[in-house]
């Protein structure tokens, strides 16, 4: 459902704090629809997306890969992401969730000190309604083609389940419609029979 549109504007779920965030960020460059996900979640994203999927290690050396479903686009500047995974027991979602967020720092080129954040990194707060585990970063690093980029990365947990809704690129955090619109929309539903 493209939220942009004001016919569907009105059908948009969420109450009148995401539907006002969403109106505020439509714009030329952001065409908001419904992300078409498989885990009981809802989300937004600003573009029509690309699909892909892999198998990723995210229980940690030697457990066998899950499957890693990946929906992105691009639009203002910025590559907009959801990823969803099933884990293969819910007991995991911490140790996944470490284990990706580790992974998409090294993808970025930055370290974690022990346990504690790459240098220039800051928690920031989560806004998944719903979910049973999350937690929030933000931070530079490196693009693949060697640009430097700001990445917000926001992880969340449900039912076995795991999301991630990244931003990758501008300068500066997302403005504040922005952020309420992507972030602001994640929303868990528990899980059907």
């Amino acid at each position: 459902m493209r939220l942009c549109d004001e016919s569907k504007i009105r059908a948009a779920r969420g109450g009148a704090v995401l539907l006002g965030a969403v109106l505020v960020s439509c714009s030329a460059a952001l065409d908001w629809r419904t992300a078409p996900l498989s885990a009981p979640v809802q989300a937004l994203l600003p573009c029509k997306p690309e699909q892909g999927e892999r198998a990723v290690p995210l229980l940690g050396p030697g457990q066998p890969p899950v499957p890693l479903r990946v929906l992105s686009c691009t639009a203002d500047g910025r590559t907009w992401v959801l990823a969803e995974a099933r884990l293969p027991h819910e007991a995991a979602a911490t140790q996944a969730m470490t284990h990706w967020l580790r992974a998409s720092w090294a993808t970025l080129g930055v370290a974690p000190e022990g346990d504690a954040l790459p240098p220039g990194w800051l928690e920031q707060p989560c806004q998944a309604r719903g979910a049973a585990q999350q937690r929030c970063v933000r931070g530079h690093g490196q693009a693949p083609d060697g640009r430097a980029v700001l990445a917000q990365l926001h992880y969340s947990a449900r039912g076995g389940w795991l999301l991630q809704a990244a931003v990758y690129g501008g300068a500066q955090p997302l403005p504040q419609a922005q952020a309420e619109a992507f972030w602001g929309a994640v929303a868990w539903r528990a899980a059907g029979p």
